[in-house]
């Protein structure tokens, strides 16, 4: 007949049981050990597996009834000492066999005070008699055939070829051939190891919190056998235990995916009653579900990435957190977002912008990634998180819009921003304070620095006046050094008339040569009222370049160069 196919376990991939090395038995080891040993020489047919299926073919094709004749000719020899030594260290023939000759020859020994240790994370811990050259795991399996996992140790490799064993309340394993069909009554029996009591009501089993008609939680079957697991109860286990593996380890191999079926019906805050989830959302729960199965997940972790693989591949409206919008109600959705009106007026902004023909995902950990579907999905549910992930790409175009604020002006408040990360909150109430000033900023021909002489002292007085107010360029006016610089400030003075209470800070020469600058330097200040009011910067530049020539200032350079 053709074989099954092989069975990779969960968990991981490769995964060796090892025992460590020998000690000295005490009181109780030896007790259980001798009453094992003792059972196991009395009737070693009632710890070989049941065979509850038929195959087609040649019965020798057959490896675990191959097995079992094997092992039938051992407790034919069981109380012949000498035989069952030399065939626990023969290195040929069948290795279930072999492992049952070592532990049948330890039985006779009247001397066991040396015994090796197993230890295994999900199988146990047990002592056991070493014997001949069987695994330990083989060993373990027979010396310790009342414990319901480690009995199943010795059929690992026919299980890891794709042969299915289950290990019963009861006593004993049934091998269901290649194809799994747990036995009546297995799964029940295997309620026990759980990490949480069950109570059966009305044929269904339930966990403490849960109830026999709840749509909610994990509703987990088995053939006819019914279990709801409430969430509540599942968030209560310890992280490194899980339910799941629990019931899967009184099988070979433990997994649960090929056979055992799982429901569970939350949907997000907000969902059509009736609506069916996107078809990518229910297969993302399907493979955390599967996960789970595989022992690969725990139960304390299970609902809540169950419930991050649903909303995060929802694929229609908004979604934030575990809350869901219609595309149509995002007034209603920033109900659900903190912060304050600037910083939901910047994301709306954004998120216009951006779902208009796609949408948008932003993620927890600070990136964000635009979609082809119309969907929104927020991770966090703050607008400083949102926006820290957004602002890199974003921070321009939303300076533009809300603020006016353009160019290398708004380069540079948004790469200060990036570094900084300043409350949003608070960055976006010093920008509106400060929108005068940047607007105003923005309507100059020349940048602050493009001018180093005259022509920039005069430039930097006026865009001051117009941002600051006149008086707060005064003192600004007194502070020149240079005689150039002297005889701006006093031609400043007089084009708004402070000469008489400010005059006496300046020299003779600098009145004489400053004075003949008032015209042209009053003509500059008035152009710039067109830039104040939004206008064409033409007359301001032509305005300067009178100045320039009228003081004989060489830093004069037209806008743009």
């Amino acid at each position: 007949m053709a074989g099954p196919s092989k069975v990779q376990f969960p968990g991981q991939k490769k995964q060796r049981m090892r025992a460590r090395g020998t000690k000295r038995a005490s009181a109780t080891v030896l007790k259980r050990l001798d009453e094992n040993l003792a059972e196991l020489l009395e009737d070693p047919h009632a710890m070989m597996p049941t065979v509850a299926y038929s195959v087609k073919g040649w019965f020798s094709k057959d490896p675990v009834k191959k097995s079992l004749k094997a092992c039938a000719s051992v407790i034919a020899k069981k109380n012949d000492r000498r035989w069952l030594g030399k065939r626990m260290v023969r290195r040929g023939g069948d290795a279930v066999a072999r492992g049952l000759a070592g532990s049948l020859h330890a039985a006779h020994d009247d001397e066991r005070s040396m015994v090796a240790v197993f230890d295994h994370p999900l199988f146990g811990s047990s002592s056991f008699v070493r014997r001949g050259v069987s695994k330990p795991t083989q060993l373990v399996s027979f010396q310790n055939h009342g414990h319901p996992r480690q009995r199943l140790l010795a059929w690992d490799e026919h299980a890891r070829k794709g042969w299915w064993f289950f290990s019963m309340e009861e006593g004993g394993i049934i091998c269901t051939g290649d194809k799994p069909v747990p036995p009546a009554g297995w799964l029940e029996g295997g309620l026990s190891d759980t990490p949480m009591k069950f109570n059966e009501e009305g044929g269904v089993h339930c966990s403490p919190a849960a109830l026999p008609d709840q749509e909610e939680g994990i509703h987990f079957s088995v053939g006819d056998t019914h279990i709801i697991i409430d969430e509540e109860d599942l968030a209560g286990v310890a992280e490194e235990e899980s339910f799941a593996r629990s019931v899967a380890l009184r099988m070979m191999p433990p997994r649960l995916v090929d056979f055992a079926k799982v429901d569970w019906n939350w949907r997000p805050e907000g969902w059509p009653e009736g609506k069916e989830l996107p078809k990518v959302s229910q297969e993302k729960v399907d493979e955390v579900i599967a996960g789970w199965l595989n022992l690969t997940l725990t139960d304390s972790r299970l609902i809540r990435t169950l419930r991050m693989a649903l909303c995060l591949n929802i694929d229609e409206g908004c979604v934030i957190g575990e809350k869901w919008w219609a595309m149509d109600d995002r007034e209603s959705m920033f109900d659900g977002i903190s912060g304050s009106p600037p910083e939901k007026a910047a994301l709306e902004l954004i998120f216009s912008e951006v779902l208009e023909d796609g949408g948008l995902h932003i993620r927890s950990n600070g990136s964000f990634e635009e979609l082809e579907e119309n969907v929104l999905r927020l991770e966090e549910a703050s607008c400083h998180a949102n926006l820290v992930a957004l602002w890199p790409e974003w921070g321009e175009f939303i300076l533009e819009e809300i603020y006016g604020i353009v160019g290398e002006e708004a380069e540079k408040i948004v790469d200060k921003q990036t570094k900084r990360k300043q409350g949003f909150g608070a960055f976006f109430k010093k920008m509106e304070s400060e929108r005068t000033e940047h607007l105003m900023q923005s309507r100059f021909p020349w940048n602050d620095g493009d001018m180093d002489g005259l022509c920039g002292r005069a430039d930097a007085l006026i865009r001051k006046a117009r941002i600051d107010g006149v008086g707060s360029t005064i003192t600004m006016a007194k502070k020149g050094k240079a005689p150039a610089d002297e005889a701006i400030g006093w031609a400043w003075i007089n084009v708004h008339e402070r000469a008489e209470s400010e005059g006496w800070h300046y020299s003779s020469d600098a009145r004489d040569k400053g004075g003949d600058w008032v015209p042209v330097l009053k003509a500059l200040y008035d152009a710039s009222e067109i830039l104040a009011e939004g206008g064409s910067s033409d007359v301001y530049v032509e305005a300067m370049r009178a100045f320039a020539t009228q003081s004989g200032a060489s830093d004069f350079v037209e806008p743009g160069e």
